[in-house]
């Protein structure tokens, strides 16, 4: 894995620049619990942008999308999240890096959209293993799982044990 290295730059966001953030936050996750939130701070790697709000890394951006960060999920809860719910084998691999195939599908929680996040959970341990794009909606899944069909269904953006993984766990 590696070192992961520290942020080129960490610092507080300004208030309107913090506003902006929350709003995207709640417009692109509606779902998303937004409470008082009194710190919000941003941590620059090369090519990943972390947000922290109150101490704890919540959101990355990378590639121009912002995305949810497993550590937050694990600590605060996913319910806000479509979830995807996948086999002890599936989980395994998507903890390599690999993309979710139909077969390691055992049930989902939410409606969803082509490029759609979710969330992927390990249908044992009920943790949070992965954020996915969705690369069919929620009807097209559930039609390919119950016919024991085969195929991707879901790209692997972030997993446990990853280099944002790393990243937001060494910021605290």
């Amino acid at each position: 894995m590696g070192g992961v290295g520290k942020p080129v730059r960490r610092y507080p966001l300004r208030k309107r620049d913090a506003r902006a953030l929350l709003e995207e936050i709640s417009s692109n996750y509606p779902g998303f619990p937004l409470r008082e939130v009194e710190v919000v701070e941003m941590a620059e790697f090369d090519d990943v942008t972390l947000y922290i709000l109150d101490r704890r890394v919540a959101f990355f951006r990378r590639g121009g999308r912002l995305l949810p960060s497993l550590t937050f999920l694990l600590d605060y809860g996913y319910s806000w999240l479509p979830q995807v719910y996948v086999d002890r084998g599936a989980a395994k691999a998507m903890v390599r890096g690999a993309d979710l195939m139909a077969p390691g599908v055992r049930s989902i929680n939410g409606d969803f959209n082509v490029g759609s996040i979710v969330v992927i959970v390990d249908e044992e341990s009920k943790a949070p293993i992965a954020i996915g794009e969705a690369l069919l909606d929620s009807r097209g899944v559930s039609e390919l799982v119950a016919r024991s069909a085969k195929g991707k269904v879901f790209k692997n953006l972030h997993h446990v044990g990853d280099r944002i993984w790393s990243m937001a766990r060494s910021l605290g």
